[in-house]
C-alpha cells in the first residue's frame, strides 16, 4: 500500500494550498492568485525532497 504525502501551505489571510509530494500535483488551493501559486509551485518542486525527508523524520519517528 503506497501513502501519499502531502504538504499544506497555510497564509495569515486564510489562504491555503495542498500539494501530493510524490507528484508535486496541486490537491487544493484557496484564495491564492496564479502568480503566488507559481511561486508556491516552484517552491515546492525546488524542496520536494526536503519536504519528503522531513514528513518522513516526523512522523516515522
Amino acid at each position: 500500500m503506497s501513502i501519499c504525502l502531502f504538504i499544506y501551505i497555510l497564509r495569515k489571510t486564510i489562504k491555503t494550498a495542498s500539494f501530493n509530494l510524490e507528484t508535486t500535483e496541486l490537491i487544493r488551493s484557496i484564495k491564492f492568485n496564479a502568480s503566488e501559486m507559481k511561486e508556491i509551485r516552484k517552491l515546492v518542486e525546488n524542496n520536494k525532497e526536503l519536504f519528503k525527508n522531513k514528513w518522513n523524520e516526523y512522523f516515522n519517528s
